[in-house]
């Protein structure tokens, strides 16, 4: 396939561009999307592809260690280092599916059904997806990852655990509208939200319950989260709160701003008119609704601190954060296909960069990406750099316009 040779816009280019958003929803047309996979990006996605089976436990689950997030670093549980982790083992599962394996299939389906097998033994009888005490995280990767899965198999073992999984999230959802790390908190983050939104949404798409007010009440949850003032000593406009109801310890960011778009347009609110309607018939105080082209915009000045800047490319929060943010430009390019293939082509080609080289002391196998915070396995950053790079097969009905 012939390299095609986009370069991203300058700000004042891509400013233009997003100021005519929000007037009209999703559209068809692929924009070029084939043409966007280069030849250098297909030969990554081939090695990555290649690392994830050679390091598949046989289980099926893939290892990574087991912990939380301590402000920029992260700590394993005690028992937690190098375990079988369901987010991850979920992540490598989604990645290869988006590279049009099936399950079933080939070397690559056979994977996948080990991997399927080892999600579901973790479904406890409380529906919640956890090992060696993995986190809500975890669950709804593990949740999104059965529902695209059944909605390729329909096995009859997958729907069972599958609607055990979606209850506990429904029924985790707290007062706030939102979701914490753990079931039934008080507090809840967009982080950890917008996890669920999506699941739920995967869910919903092949036939599970899920109840119209869970939604309700988050996008009600992200919708106050959104900073439309132009008080930027409060925020940056455009951005999106990590906790809207305690403003204490609160923070945007290049992640809660990809998240909160994502939220939004999985919750079916793709425009600035849509979100505009439901505000008002749903009675949410917020006089000034949330703007996409303001929101792409901060986007666009914060992806290049995150890649080059503190904490960096070989950050989780760089690969977390572009999770979300690639799934949101992608719903935004139906519209506006020019803006999507300057975001695409400049993560394609930052990530075709770090494959190679990774760190050397740490031993970095070249098939691989590696985060310099989690731990040495590189399942993690692996899995998520072949979810990004494979976008433009639209082979997940997730992340499908």
């Amino acid at each position: 396939m012939r390299r095609a040779m986009i370069l991203l816009p300058p700000l004042a280019a891509v400013g233009a561009l997003v100021l005519a958003l929000g007037a009209s929803g999703p559209a068809r047309g692929d924009g070029g999307l084939g043409a966007l996979i280069t030849p250098e990006a297909r030969e990554a996605i081939e090695r990555g592809t290649r690392f994830l089976l050679r390091t598949q436990n046989a289980d099926g689950s893939w290892t990574s260690d087991a912990g939380k997030k301590i402000n920029e670093t992260y700590r394993p549980f005690e028992g937690g280092v190098r375990v079988p982790h369901v987010g991850v083992t979920a992540l490598a599962s989604l990645a290869l599916l988006a590279g049009g394996h099936l399950p079933g299939r080939g070397p690559k389906g056979e994977a996948l059904d080990r991997a399927v097998d080892f999600l579901l033994a973790q479904v406890q009888p409380s529906g919640y997806v956890s090992a060696h005490h993995t986190r809500m995280y975890s669950h709804a990767f593990a949740t999104l990852a059965l529902a695209e899965v059944y909605g390729v198999s329909r096995r009859e073992d997958v729907r069972k655990k599958l609607q055990k999984a979606v209850e506990l999230t429904v029924k985790a959802q707290n007062a706030t509208g939102g979701w914490r790390y753990v079931p039934l908190t008080n507090d809840s983050d967009l982080s950890v939200t917008v996890c669920q939104v999506v699941a739920l949404r995967a869910a919903r798409n092949v036939g599970m319950k899920v109840p119209q007010a869970t939604i309700d009440r988050a996008l009600r949850y992200v919708i106050e989260s959104a900073i439309t003032t132009e008080d930027r000593s409060r925020g940056s406009p455009g951005a999106f709160w990590y906790q809207p109801q305690d403003q204490t310890y609160n923070r945007d960011s290049f992640s809660l701003c990809a998240a909160g778009l994502t939220t939004l347009f999985q919750a079916g609110l793709y425009d600035d008119r849509s979100m505009r309607e439901h505000i008002r018939q749903h009675g949410i105080d917020k006089p000034v609704p949330p703007s996409i082209h303001r929101s792409v915009r901060y986007m666009d000045e914060q992806y290049q601190v995150v890649w080059n800047g503190n904490p960096g490319a070989e950050h989780y929060f760089y690969y977390y954060g572009n999770y979300y943010a690639m799934q949101a430009m992608y719903q935004i390019g139906a519209s506006r296909p020019e803006l999507w293939r300057a975001w695409y082509s400049r993560v394609r080609d930052d990530l075709l960069t770090t494959q190679r080289t990774g760190r050397p002391e740490a031993g970095a196998p070249p098939e691989s990406w590696w985060v310099s915070n989690v731990d040495d396995t590189h399942a993690f950053a692996t899995a998520v750099a072949l979810l990004l790079l494979q976008f433009p097969l639209d082979h997940l009905p997730i992340h499908q316009r």
